[in-house]
């Protein structure tokens, strides 16, 4: 519960002042928490920072989602990152700012030692859900790849989440060069499918469907959509481990 309470105060200030000019003084004062109790939770501002995301990540809910959607095809299931990174910056907004400085190495490196290997984790845990969904589909002859194809779309997946984020994100680009999110994001993420030799091609009813049922997933599972009690039972899950 204290952790949850520092932590939603450091988004708060987040949100307010910018990620550079809050101080883990305010953190303190606006989460109510004594500065012992504080320290014995985090060393540093970087350690805040590090948890914000750590509690927001997207890998946190995969498994929940599928045990709920049994039925989603090997296509469905490559989206799911994809959507569960759209949808949580809609329901968190500040988590893109913290997503961006928390993997900088010159923020986790000065982390403690544990959150740092945290971070590491999670990060890593996000790859290796996107890596099984792609290897799963060739597994199973929806998608004809071989194994250097599996990496090389795990990759492309990723850095077109990456690229994607930071040009809407920042709203520094002008609209003329990207056009309307949604079917920007679509077209985009179809012309790095269409390299790839699928049986059934992606659509973009497909596309909104499955971020429709993340979206309605993320409203009924909002009271611990982003708490500290669901990244601990994901951290504990899959501690050291690789994904089954």
């Amino acid at each position: 519960m204290r952790t949850n309470l520092i932590l939603d105060a450091t988004e708060r200030l987040v949100e307010d002042q910018g990620i550079v000019s809050f101080k883990v003084s305010q953190v303190i004062s606006e989460s109510g928490c004594a500065n012992a109790s504080f320290y014995k939770l985090f060393e540093s501002k970087e350690d805040l920072i590090i948890c914000c995301f750590l509690r927001n990540a997207t890998s946190n809910h995969f498994q929940d989602f599928m045990d709920a959607n049994p039925n989603l095809s090997s296509l469905d299931k490559i989206l799911l990152p994809i959507m569960f990174t759209f949808e949580t910056l809609h329901f968190s907004p500040v988590f893109n700012i913290i997503r961006q400085v928390a993997v900088n190495r010159l923020v986790w490196a000065l982390a403690s030692p544990e959150k740092g290997k945290l971070i590491e984790h999670r990060v890593n845990i996000f790859w290796q859900w996107v890596h099984k969904f792609i290897e799963d589909a060739a597994a199973s002859n929806d998608l004809i790849a071989d194994e250097s194809q599996v990496f090389e779309l795990t990759q492309g997946i990723t850095f077109y989440l990456t690229g994607a984020l930071n040009a809407f994100q920042s709203q520094l680009i002008q609209g003329e060069f990207l056009k309307e999110a949604r079917l920007t994001m679509f077209r985009h993420l179809e012309l790095l499918f269409d390299h790839y030799n699928w049986i059934t091609p992606l659509t973009f009813n497909q596309f909104e469907r499955i971020g429709m049922k993340v979206h309605i997933y993320y409203q009924k599972n909002k009271s611990d959509r982003n708490s500290c009690e669901r990244c601990q039972r994901q951290q504990h899950e899959y501690a050291g481990d690789k994904i089954a």
